[in-house]
């Protein structure tokens, strides 16, 4: 099983860490073996043991020569094997607790998913006084600061009189560092929050919040031929002095050259999604300020000429119809009409 901190429950599983950490520690994992290996040379053991360094617990690696046949530790709440499993990954020079998070709790979801929300909500409730979330700003929005009163419920800072608002955030946002927790989806759930809930009730809805990314979309053969479409270029000719008005609408496409050995190639690809890539160049012809401000329907127009160009670009010209043409009737050239 994999943590998913994309999830606020999955952030809770991940705090049940430092939970899982203070029973070990309890049964008395402090200066024993957890784990042995030979040295590739064969020469004796080498030990994983876990010591204490200032208020952590970090698992180190030490000679185990005089310790070759003494029973390695574990702790009674977890299945043997999946102890066994967990601590031949547990990483050495790291804290204990955070060996457990990556390495342990993943084997353990039979305990993950039997742990009742009152107690997922107790131990994160526990887990952010720690980090300081009372008398902390949580969102500024507008001028209004919410944080957790002393009482631990959410308030709205009206006056503002512990934190002035001058245009800016002034004072930092809550914000838990470390891996256990992720500062998306909590931020993702104080949207949600309400003034006068109390900081349990506000867990409950962190728990059930998740960040749901999209998986980006493979890309068409169509769309990895059109590399762009650039703005229309609107021309008059010479004998038009009318400034608000065009004769020709010109508009390149782009194509790209790493996907093709030959100008032939591109020319086989470009006939196959001609139809395509004409519709595209009309959507984006519609769309264009300009274009909008002559007040000509779209299909007043037609491509007078459309030039596959040797520098792997697609030219078009539009000018006013005054017969139906039926656009994109061939390919012709080295460089020629579409």
């Amino acid at each position: 099983m994999v943590i998913d901190k994309t999830t606020g429950r999955g952030c809770a599983w991940s705090i049940a860490s430092k939970t899982v950490t203070k029973l070990l520690i309890a049964e008395g994992i402090i200066g024993r073996a957890i784990f042995r290996k030979p040295r590739p040379n064969g020469d004796g053991y080498n030990l994983l043991c876990v010591v204490k360094y200032g208020e952590n617990a970090h698992v180190m690696l030490q000679r185990g020569d005089d310790m070759a046949v003494e029973p390695l530790w574990a702790p009674s709440f977890v299945d043997e094997e999946i102890w066994k499993q967990a601590v031949v990954k547990f990483h050495i020079f790291t804290e204990l607790d955070r060996n457990v998070e990556k390495h342990l709790l993943p084997e353990m979801d039979e305990y993950l998913q039997s742990i009742p929300d009152a107690e997922l909500v107790s131990m994160t409730r526990d887990f952010l006084i720690k980090q300081g979330v009372i008398n902390k700003p949580i969102s500024q929005r507008g001028g209004k600061t919410y944080y957790f009163n002393k009482n631990e419920v959410y308030t709205l800072d009206k006056e503002p009189r512990l934190f002035p608002y001058e245009g800016r955030i002034k004072f930092c946002i809550f914000e838990v560092r470390g891996d256990c927790f992720n500062m998306n989806v909590w931020q993702k759930a104080v949207s949600q929050f309400e003034v006068g809930r109390t900081l349990e009730d506000c867990i409950e809805v962190f728990l059930k919040t998740e960040i749901v990314y999209r998986v980006p979309r493979e890309p068409s053969s169509i769309d990895r031929l059109v590399q762009h479409i650039s703005p229309p270029t609107y021309e008059r000719a010479p004998e038009n002095p009318d400034e608000s008005t065009f004769d020709y609408i010109r508009m390149i496409v782009g194509l790209p050259r790493y996907r093709f050995d030959s100008w032939e190639a591109l020319k086989d690809e470009v006939k196959k999604h001609r139809s395509e890539i004409y519709q595209r160049v009309l959507q984006r012809l519609k769309i264009d300020r300009q274009f909008k401000s002559y007040g000509v329907p779209i299909n007043f127009l037609k491509a007078s000429n459309i030039i596959l160009r040797c520098d792997y670009a697609i030219e078009f010209i539009f000018e006013l119809k005054e017969r139906e043409v039926s656009p994109l009737s061939g390919l012709a050239g080295s460089q020629g009409s579409l």
